[in-house]
């Protein structure tokens, strides 16, 4: 007898499984959030190419509701605009600073940050995190002047005593802790702000993501990224790009990802480039 009942028990667990899988995919995700909702987006719109700000409408930008007469650009604009349609939601984006992200949404101003926000524990504290919406795992690297001494640095230990600069309250200011005997300079408001420092010879290396740095290398043609050897760059303790919501706002979070599952890397790899191509037009 336990030979038949066995496998029976077995196959009916695993088709309920299965069943229950494809019910759970199968959830649409305009059924999670209300009817005709506006989601209000935080946007930093300093961050090419995930988000910046243009002075003119076009056929991809949307308007800033709190900034009038500048409008949002970026991937970031763009994935939200395709996870708005298929949950068959309107959206709002806002320009909040980065520094009062998190506070932002926390208040009620915004109900969802989408600007380039990775998901580190310290933030977790205070928000949920997505699932992870770029094409590729975010990597980060060091600028300097192209005449610098640490031009030729291939590892962080290269990069003793000199003078770091990063974003305040962002990943390119924490990170500078990994670079020893490095002296951290007190950091700036925006990354415009960085390559300013660097350029102007008041700092020797700033802390930028790998895929911002080509807008800029157009805008500062003296400096240059380190290429670090393998094993040789900063360890990340965070998942990547991630949207961030209330702790409370769980619906809205799986409306969310029910979209980026369907949502494939080809999918999000063109949307990168054409914005990548816009932000190298607009600089």
């Amino acid at each position: 007898m336990k030979r038949v009942w066995i496998p029976v028990i077995a196959g009916t667990l695993a088709l309920t499984a299965v069943f229950t899988f494809f019910m759970l995919r199968e959830e649409d995700p305009g059924e999670l959030i209300e009817p005709d909702k506006v989601l209000k987006i935080g946007i930093e719109c300093d961050f090419a190419p995930y988000n910046w700000e243009e002075k003119q409408p076009s056929a991809t930008n949307q308007p800033l509701v709190n900034n009038k007469g500048f409008y949002a650009e970026g991937y970031d604009v763009q994935i939200a605009l395709i996870v708005a349609k298929r949950m068959n939601a309107k959206v709002e984006f806002l320009k909040i600073p980065w520094g009062d992200m998190l506070v932002a949404l926390n208040d009620g101003r915004i109900d969802m940050v989408v600007s380039g926000m990775v998901d580190t524990e310290e933030r977790k504290q205070l928000a949920v995190f997505s699932n992870v919406y770029t094409p590729a795992p975010i990597e980060y690297t060091l600028m300097v002047r192209r005449d610098s001494k640490y031009a030729e640095g291939t590892m962080l230990v290269d990069f003793y005593n000199a003078r770091l600069v990063g974003q305040k309250d962002s990943m390119m200011d924490t990170l500078i802790d990994q670079v020893y005997g490095v002296k951290h300079l007190p950091p700036v408001e925006t990354i415009p702000d960085m390559f300013r420092e660097v350029d102007r010879g008041n700092a020797d290396a700033l802390v930028i993501n790998t895929e911002g740095i080509g807008p800029y290398m157009k805008e500062y043609p003296n400096l240059i990224p380190i290429k670090f050897a393998p094993g040789q760059g900063f360890r990340l303790g965070f998942n990547g790009i991630c949207a961030a919501f209330r702790k409370e706002d769980t619906k809205l979070l799986r409306a969310f990802n029910k979209v980026l599952f369907g949502l494939s890397t080809e999918e999000r790899t063109a949307v990168m480039e054409q914005m990548t191509a816009r932000t190298e037009k607009s600089s």
